[in-house]
């Protein structure tokens, strides 16, 4: 079995990979039904079931059934700060990625054996309709053991390229719910794919721009150019806005040279954002506000005139869903380059621009800034480019993922009534 090493060459913390104890078992309880929500590591694998999770439990308010949602994730920081109120519910599983270093085998397979050995327990102590898989390493287990007591499987494959988990995943799943069709894989998987969109959160909706700007300490007169590398930060990205902030001409457009006052709003990763602090002083004229994660995107989003991103698939589907013009700028560590595939689909779109990240960020800046030249002084094209972002926005996606698990639900329900 062969699973994805997703530890990010240059954006994510080595320490949060380190090993812990088995998680303890959420105590048995005969009059509940489990759904497993099995994916985490980035907020690209936890916001999906998050927004599934809000639509079931509507969805199955008026049937009184008591439902129990366990989180098999992470110990990430990321994972923490999103799954911790979940309490025991939240399984921070000892598993790890895969590495192509034989150095690492032991040690992946170890905890794969004790990740696996959990839920075998788990599964024989507690009724469980279903599980879905929201993708990654962290999903393999708990998907693989369920698989084997013909527990029904849905796998959230939101990438326009199945990385190696996914695949793995997709062998094991009852149902797959795309965001795009899988250029590489439709034809294999057609009888139980449904492509479907990504799910987002029902938050994730335009609020006034007084409101989002009070929230985020923003000048409602100013456009708002958002920069973010997703939960986890990029540095080629930051570092390449540190680079251009040095540029007169890049100043001068953000002060209202080219006609529009801007400022930015930098989400520049919990484990970065200080390091951009610590610059800012350097540049008083400019209106940046620096933040290490923002929990509230809707806000974010709402505040957005263009967005300069990373192009992972839960990104994708909220420019789509606010309708924000964006630069993409693909993370370039994945082999499989699966970023650049999603990044595809925008650009094909017309809602976004493509600037590829050389991992230099000097380089980076050099080929920012003629595109970001163009864009500050084009009110009318980023107007086109949102309209072009809302036609591919599918807002419905977590409700039809949700009936599916509504639908494994009332069948476990009759089969052990």
């Amino acid at each position: 079995m062969i699973l994805p090493n997703t530890s990010a060459k240059a954006e994510h913390s080595s320490s949060e990979q380190s090993s812990v104890a088995p998680a303890k078992q959420p105590a048995a309880d005969d009059q509940s039904i489990y759904v497993v929500m099995a994916g985490g590591g980035t907020g690209g694998h936890i916001y999906p079931g998050l927004a599934v999770t809000e639509h079931l439990r509507h969805l199955l308010a008026p049937t009184g059934y008591k439902l129990k949602v366990v989180w098999a994730a992470t110990p990430r920081k990321i994972d923490q700060r999103l799954l911790g109120a979940a309490g025991p519910d939240y399984i921070p599983q000892s598993i790890k990625p895969f590495s192509t270093n034989p150095a690492h085998w032991p040690e992946f397979y170890m905890a794969w054996h004790q990740t696996c050995r959990y839920w075998q327990t788990f599964f024989s102590q507690h009724q469980v309709a279903a599980v879905l898989a929201l993708g990654g390493y962290a999903a393999g287990a708990v998907a693989y053991e369920a698989a084997k007591r013909n527990i029904p499987v849905g796998l959230v494959n939101p990438d326009a390229l199945a990385g190696r988990a996914n695949r793995f995943l997709m062998k094991r799943s009852n149902i797959i719910f795309a965001q795009w069709p899988m250029e590489d894989l439709s034809a294999r998987y057609a009888d139980h794919t449904q492509v479907v969109g990504c799910p987002v959160r029902s938050t994730l909706t335009r609020m006034r721009r007084d409101l989002a700007a009070e929230k985020l300490g923003l000048d409602t007169d100013r456009k708002t150019l958002v920069v973010t590398g997703a939960s986890l930060g990029a540095q080629t990205i930051n570092h390449a806005i540190a680079i251009l902030l040095n540029d007169p001409e890049i100043r001068h457009l953000l002060n209202g040279s080219g006609g529009t006052r801007w400022q930015i709003l930098h989400l520049a990763g919990m484990e970065h954002a200080r390091e951009l602090q610590v610059l800012a002083p350097r540049w008083p004229d400019i209106h940046w506000k620096i933040m290490d994660y923002c929990d509230d995107m809707a806000a974010v989003w709402s505040m957005a005139d263009l967005a300069i991103a990373r192009a992972g698939a839960g990104t994708c589907a909220e420019l789509s869903c606010m309708a924000v013009p964006a630069i993409l700028m693909p993370y370039p560590f994945h082999k499989d380059r699966h970023q650049y595939a999603n990044a595809g689909k925008l650009c094909a779109a017309g809602s976004a621009i493509l600037v590829p990240d050389t991992k230099d960020p000097s380089h980076n800046a050099a080929e920012l800034k003629p595109v970001l030249m163009r864009l500050l002084t084009e009110p009318d094209r980023l107007g086109e480019m949102a309209m072009a972002a809302q036609s591919q926005a599918r807002p419905q996606a977590a409700e039809v993922v949700a009936q599916w698990l509504l639908k494994q639900i009332h069948a476990f329900r009759g089969e052990h009534a």
